[in-house]
């Protein structure tokens, strides 16, 4: 009950920025700051921007998913478990805040991608980096790794908005609703889970 309430306030920001964001002097905003990024495109950061866009997209967060849940059935640790609910809980809360919310993507003229799907609030593809980076600190401690992470997840942000199926609203959400469900999860059920894959193993 304390972790919720702790990421409570988050998660009413996260929705504030959702309802404020579908007004038309919102996205007027959003529109020429996106515009601003636009006129920045060269080559190499088209480049960059490319390579973050297959890193963590649908079928790579399938996969990490999948992989975390391989290392959790193997290693039956709870940084293990609380590194996966971190990737399923950020991920999962960016998809379930695209259907609340249901705003539409930048035009399609401004983006390098073609067509996507109609859902722009949050981020998905930064949701899942967050949550990825929150994850990898959770199974190293490491400090380096906290800078990598911080480094890859701006890197996504401005990636989003760069190739123009984004505006700058959707990639902030997304920060903080990862923030919001990892402070929820991070430390929930995890021995939890770890002592019921132990029992199911030892049966």
């Amino acid at each position: 009950m304390i972790r919720f309430v702790a990421g409570l306030p988050l998660l009413v920001l996260v929705t504030v920025l959702g309802v404020v964001a579908e007004t038309p002097a919102w996205t007027a905003v959003d529109g020429a700051l996106v515009q601003v990024v636009h006129d920045a495109r060269n080559p190499v950061l088209t480049g960059v921007a490319l390579i973050l866009n297959l890193l963590f997209g649908t079928e790579a967060g399938v996969v990490i998913s999948l992989a975390l849940g391989v290392f959790v059935l193997v290693v039956r640790t709870p940084e293990a478990v609380r590194a996966l609910l971190v990737v399923l809980a950020g991920w999962g809360l960016g998809a379930l805040l695209k259907v609340v919310f249901d705003r539409p993507r930048p035009p399609v003229a401004f983006s390098m991608l073609g067509e996507m799907g109609d859902t722009s609030f949050p981020s998905g593809h930064v949701c899942l980096t967050a949550a990825v980076a929150v994850a990898a600190w959770v199974l190293t401690r490491r400090p380096w790794v906290v800078a990598v992470g911080a480094v890859l997840v701006a890197g996504q942000m401005l990636a989003r908005v760069y190739l123009g199926v984004h505006y700058p609203t959707d990639v902030l959400a997304a920060v903080v609703a990862v923030a919001a469900s990892s402070i929820i999860v991070l430390h929930g059920t995890a021995r939890e889970v770890v002592h019921s894959l132990g029992k199911t193993q030892s049966g």
